[in-house]
């Protein structure tokens, strides 16, 4: 089992840097246009979807994951929330050039071919929309060694630094972009605390299914061991 298989059997809703917790600042500090058409790429069980539905914005969420969707679909059905959801590949979206006033992304880019990512993200946003993608990075130098555990993991193929993602970023055609960071991880048991999901969905056999476990002591072991060279930022673009 990898690691975003766990999320899906899980029905985690807060597995982003920083977690709900950082969802909310990001919309406190960067507030959206009102009633903004939004892509949310990589939406997973659509714990952000149904929040932004609820603030009033004509929201589409896009998983990989079937399993994904499916939560999703019951979760905004459980918070009355009017969405699209639809599984779809963050490197080829399903929409036409300039659908979206947004686009919002957490943790999904390192997770596929991220130049085509941002290249779709740019495709359909619309001219003047704003993209707000938060992504883990290395936030200092680390041995191969290190960097290979972590990758290994996330079955990702880089965990790039700061400077990485800046030179992409400058590639792809934004007028004005900015990265925010980079910060440390908070403790996941603070976000737990202070943002209880109450519409969380696990599968029923998740707590026989000993591969989870595993996945978990050692997600939780490597984010002690390496705490200090994980970090992750947010960045933004405007078309």
């Amino acid at each position: 089992m990898e690691y975003l298989n766990m999320l899906a059997k899980l029905g985690v809703g807060n597995a982003h840097p920083g977690g709900f917790t950082a969802t909310l600042k990001q919309f406190e500090q960067y507030p959206l246009p009102t009633a903004s058409r939004i892509l949310e790429v990589g939406c997973g069980t659509g714990r952000t979807s149904c929040y932004l539905a609820a603030q009033g914005h004509d929201v589409t969420g896009i998983d990989i994951q079937p399993d994904m969707i499916s939560k999703a679909k019951i979760r905004a059905e459980k918070e009355n929330c009017s969405i699209q959801f639809l599984v779809g590949d963050a490197s080829s979206l399903p929409f036409p050039n300039e659908s979206f006033d947004v686009i919002l992304v957490e943790s999904v880019s390192i997770f596929t071919d991220t130049e085509k990512a941002l290249s779709e993200y740019y495709r359909v946003l619309r001219t003047g929309g704003k993209l707000f993608d938060r992504e883990m990075i290395q936030y200092k130098p680390m041995s191969t060694e290190i960097n290979q555990v972590i990758t290994t993991f996330y079955h990702v193929e880089n965990l790039w630094d700061f400077n990485d993602w800046s030179a992409l970023v400058n590639t792809m055609g934004f007028y004005h972009s900015q990265i925010d960071g980079p910060f440390l991880f908070p403790k996941s048991s603070e976000d737990l605390t202070e943002h209880p999901d109450h519409y969380q969905q696990m599968d029923a056999d998740s707590f026989l299914d000993h591969t989870i476990w595993e996945l978990i002591s050692k997600y939780n072991s490597i984010m002690e061991r390496y705490y200090e060279y994980i970090g992750f930022i947010l960045v933004i673009g405007t078309k």
